[in-house]
C-alpha cells in the first residue's frame, strides 16, 4: 500500500502507540519502513483459495435453503445447485493446488496452523476485553502474536470443519446417507455463520482493523498499525529494526614482546697463524654487512676465509617485535 493510499488518519491514530525512544531510533540499523510484509504470496493465495469458494458455497446454500427448499419447482434452481457443487469442488482443489504450487512454503502454513492452536492466557484475556475496548478506548488489550484470539477462533473452526464440509458435501450426492449428511452439513454452516460475519465485519467495516485487509491483498501493512495490534509478532520479526547496531570495537593494538638478549659465542675457534713475519693476509671491511673479513693466503692459489660475526646475528638489545596471532 503506497503512502498516498493509506488512511489520512493513520499517523495521528497510532501516534499514541507506545514507541521506542528517539535515541534507539537514531541508531536503527536500517531506516524504519513505512510498510512491512505481513503475509507472503503463498499465504495470501491460500487464503483466497479457501475464502472465495467458501463464500460462494455459503451464498448459494443460503439461496437454496431459503428460496428453493419451500418451492423446488422455481426457475433457476439447477443454476444455484450446480454452482454450489462446483464451488464445493473448488474448495477442495484450489487449496490443494496452491499448497503444491508453493510447496517450498509448507513450513509457513504448518507454522500458522500450529500457532492458532496454541493458546496463552493473554488470548483468553483478549477475548473477554475486546468487546469493552470497542466502547471504551481506555481498555488496553493484551499483546498478541501473528494472529489475535478472534482470528485464532476463526482459523481453528476452519481447520476443524474443512474436512467435514468436504466429506458431508460429497455424501449428500449419495443415496441412503444424503439426509444425515445434509443435516450435518447445514449444522456446520450454521456454526460458521457468526465467525464468517465477524471476520468480514472486522476486515471491511471496523475502521480500527480494516487496515489489515491490505495485508491479504498486497501482503504489506502499515508498520505502526502492525506494531500496535500484533506487538509480539512484530517484535519477533521486525524488532531488529529498533536495535542499535553492535559496537564496532577498534582493532586491538599489537602487543609487544621483548626478545631475550642472546649472548654472542664465548670464543671463536682459533686459527693457527704463522709468525707475523710469515703472514700474508689482508683485512677487508664489508660496509654493507658490517662484517670484518680476513683473507688468509694458505698457498699461492688458495684463500681461507674467516668471518665474524656469524651471518645470523642475534637481535640487538632492546629490540621489540609485534606479536602476531
Amino acid at each position: 500500500m503506497s503512502a498516498a493510499a493509506q488512511p489520512a488518519n493513520t499517523k495521528a491514530k497510532y501516534a499514541s502507540t507506545p514507541a521506542v525512544s528517539s535515541a534507539v531510533l537514531a541508531h536503527a540499523t536500517t531506516p524504519l519502513p513505512l510498510e512491512i510484509l505481513r503475509f507472503k504470496e503463498s499465504e495470501r493465495q491460500l487464503h483466497w483459495a479457501v475464502a472465495v469458494p467458501f463464500i460462494i458455497c455459503y451464498a448459494t446454500a443460503l439461496v437454496l435453503v431459503t428460496v428453493y427448499n419451500p418451492a423446488p419447482t422455481r426457475a433457476f434452481r439447477a443454476v444455484f445447485s450446480w454452482t454450489h457443487r462446483l464451488s464445493g469442488a473448488c474448495l477442495f482443489l484450489l487449496p490443494l493446488w496452491t499448497v503444491l504450487r508453493h510447496r517450498h512454503d509448507f513450513d509457513v502454513h504448518f507454522h500458522n496452523v500450529r500457532t492458532v492452536w496454541r493458546w496463552r492466557i493473554e488470548d483468553i484475556k483478549w477475548l473477554f476485553l475486546t468487546g469493552l475496548s470497542i466502547v471504551n478506548k481506555r481498555v488496553v488489550l493484551p499483546d498478541q502474536g501473528k494472529f489475535n484470539a478472534g482470528e485464532k477462533l476463526n482459523f481453528m473452526f476452519l481447520t476443524a470443519s474443512y474436512p467435514l464440509f468436504l466429506v458431508t458435501g460429497f455424501l449428500i450426492w449419495l443415496p441412503g446417507v444424503a439426509f444425515a449428511s445434509w443435516i450435518l452439513h447445514l449444522s456446520l454452516a450454521a456454526l460458521a455463520t457468526p465467525l464468517i460475519l465477524g471476520h468480514i465485519f472486522m476486515a471491511t467495516v471496523n475502521p480500527d482493523t480494516r487496515v489489515g485487509l491490505q495485508g491479504m491483498i498486497s501482503g504489506y501493512v502499515n508498520r505502526r498499525w502492525a506494531q500496535h495490534h500484533y506487538r509480539l509478532w512484530y517484535n519477533d520479526v521486525f524488532g531488529h529494526l529498533h536495535r542499535p547496531p553492535p559496537e564496532v570495537k577498534p582493532a586491538p593494538k599489537p602487543s609487544l614482546i621483548t626478545m631475550p638478549v642472546v649472548a654472542p659465542p664465548a670464543a671463536v675457534h682459533a686459527v693457527a697463524s704463522p709468525p707475523v713475519a710469515e703472514r700474508a693476509e689482508s683485512i677487508v671491511h664489508d660496509v654493507n654487512s658490517n662484517h670484518v673479513v680476513a683473507f688468509k693466503h694458505k698457498s699461492e692459489n688458495d684463500l681461507h676465509v674467516i668471518s665474524w660475526p656469524p651471518a645470523k646475528q642475534p637481535a640487538p638489545v632492546g629490540q621489540v617485535v609485534a606479536e602476531t596471532e
